[in-house]
């Protein structure tokens, strides 16, 4: 599949690439990563370079991951990342600590959400969520993106290392509106604050 660009009311997502490196680079190092995220760690410009000049283009070509960089326009600078795993409809993402809380990445969720359950993956029903228990930013992003969120049988998420897991927290979203989804955040991100 070749990338796709997406617009929203204040961002521009499309391919992140070999330039966006040392921004990459910069917000990887941020020590939440290391908590919430499976981001190498440390994590260094060869990481970035990996990332951007081998592991986006392969999931592209592959449509076994498609990641786009958020901006606020054409050639501006990177804000975060956002990507889904086609075989799962996994929505994955991260934004640079600087650009947290102004809602872009909400806007960008929803945007590539509704992009896959409109027909940009075909055949696609739902979209899915998931974050280390207690990454309350995430389970944010993803209640205001209109996931819903659920308990599968064994809630966990990999770990770094790929062997072993950690309990996680799921959600979904479906092509159309669940109205259950605003309530279903209730316990969990009031008791979280």
């Amino acid at each position: 599949m070749r990338p796709v660009v997406l617009r929203t009311p204040r961002l521009r997502l499309d391919l992140p690439v070999p330039d966006d490196a040392e921004l990459v680079t910069r917000y990887c190092q941020d020590p939440i990563f290391e908590r919430w995220l499976t981001t190498p760690w440390p994590y260094t410009r060869t990481d970035a370079d990996a990332f951007l000049g081998t592991y986006v283009p392969s999931g592209w070509r592959s449509e076994s991951e498609l990641t786009w960089a958020i901006r606020r326009a054409e050639a501006a600078p990177l804000l975060g990342v956002v990507s889904v795993r086609e075989t799962q409809r996994e929505i994955g993402f991260w934004m640079g600590s600087e650009h947290r809380g102004a809602g872009f990445m909400s806007e960008a969720v929803t945007a590539v959400a509704e992009w896959v359950l409109g027909g940009g993956i075909p055949g696609s029903s739902t979209v899915f969520w998931r974050a280390v228990e207690g990454n309350v930013g995430s389970a944010k992003v993803a209640r205001a993106a209109g996931f819903r969120r659920i308990t599968p049988e064994n809630p966990t998420v990999p770990t770094r290392d790929g062997e072993t897991t950690l309990p996680a927290w799921y959600a979904v979203r479906e092509r159309v509106a669940d109205p259950r989804a605003e309530a279903s955040w209730s316990d969990l991100l009031e008791v979280a604050r």
